[in-house]
């Protein structure tokens, strides 16, 4: 596997990969596939200094990606505390290639400059959680019934990370 800085060639692979979790309702609250050019202004948001966005590659292939977002629209005082996002391809989940994507994304947190990192889920989405215990993230909160998908309230769950530099 290779993981490297996205760039916008990989942009469609990227939004693949995100559309493929809509249908399963447990990984995202959107519930209609996004297009590359809705997603070009979030693209371009990353920067690889501060928040990045990798994906990862076998055989020449994205099969994943994960990424950084600034936390509260990117307020200072917030700045050393980032939201991560990850999305793994079908046919590749299940096989640890997330947990080393999160563990890898922390490893370079220093470097980031980010000391804070936040990882949110559905409640209902027993493999994010799983993953997120599985590299030291603690739940710290609990928005319940915050979602509607399908007719079913859902609720989300925040757990933090802090990274010691």
């Amino acid at each position: 596997m290779t993981v490297r800085d996205a760039t916008e060639a990989d942009l469609p692979a990227i939004v693949a990969i995100y559309n493929a979790a809509i249908p399963g309702r447990t990984a995202t609250a959107d519930l209609e596939p996004v297009t590359v050019e809705s997603r070009r202004g979030w693209f371009t948001e990353h920067d690889p200094a501060r928040r990045p966005l990798w994906v990862a590659e076998e055989s020449g292939e994205v099969v994943a990606w994960v990424g950084l977002s600034s936390f509260y629209c990117g307020r200072t005082a917030y700045a050393a505390t980032a939201e991560v996002s990850m999305y793994v391809a079908p046919g590749h989940q299940a096989r640890g290639l997330g947990r080393d994507l999160l563990r890898r994304l922390i490893a370079a947190c220093p470097r980031l400059g980010v000391t804070t990192l936040l990882a949110m889920y559905f409640d209902h989405n027993e493999g994010s959680r799983r993953l997120c215990e599985a590299v030291g993230f603690e739940p710290a909160g609990h928005l319940k019934r915050i979602a509607v998908l399908d007719g079913a309230e859902r609720g989300l769950v925040i757990a933090t990370l802090r990274v010691d530099a």
